[in-house]
């Protein structure tokens, strides 16, 4: 089991941020998470495993001028 966004979500061996936000909603825009206290971007995603019993943080592009 992980945390993201104060939220329980069921936990998959080999699971990545990538395919972490696949199974979620609303994620288009998340262009950085922060990952058991460390950020992580989006380059990074595909390449950074999500451990079990891990807190994530979703955090949204926001833009404005």
């Amino acid at each position: 089991m992980i945390i993201v966004d104060d939220k329980e979500v069921a936990w998959a061996e080999h699971m990545t941020v990538a395919s972490l936000l696949e199974q979620l909603e609303d994620t288009e825009f998340c262009s950085v998470v922060r990952l058991n206290g460390k950020l992580v971007s989006s380059p990074k995603f595909t390449a950074t495993p999500v451990p079990d019993k891990s807190v994530i943080q979703l955090l949204p592009l926001v833009a404005g001028g």
